[in-house]
């Protein structure tokens, strides 16, 4: 299938922002990441709509950088929450 230009300039600039939502995200406590990943997804969908997208294409193109982006939070909270069992270990308690 191939991508409308709009699709296209979506997706490039919705996956290059990526890294520094999940940073964002990953940072907040775990009770609070389903809201912001939620956010996160309302804001995309306003951007490809600015970037002209239609309705479907949006839905489908969020759809992916979502999918991503979850993928991507997961990964670094697993990894955060390991980097604090490690440093509980090595640090001496009070």
């Amino acid at each position: 299938m191939t991508l409308g230009s709009e699709e296209q300039s979506f997706l490039e600039v919705a996956v290059a922002a990526i890294p520094r939502i999940t940073e964002i995200i990953a940072a907040f406590p775990a009770e609070y990441r389903s809201g912001a990943l939620e956010t996160a997804e309302r804001r995309y969908m306003e951007a490809a709509r600015d970037f002209g997208c239609t309705e479907v294409a949006a839905r489908t193109r969020v759809s992916e950088v979502m999918h991503n982006l979850h993928t991507q939070v997961e990964r670094r909270g697993i990894g955060q929450q390991n980097l604090e069992a490690l440093l509980g270990k090595l640090t001496p308690s009070g």
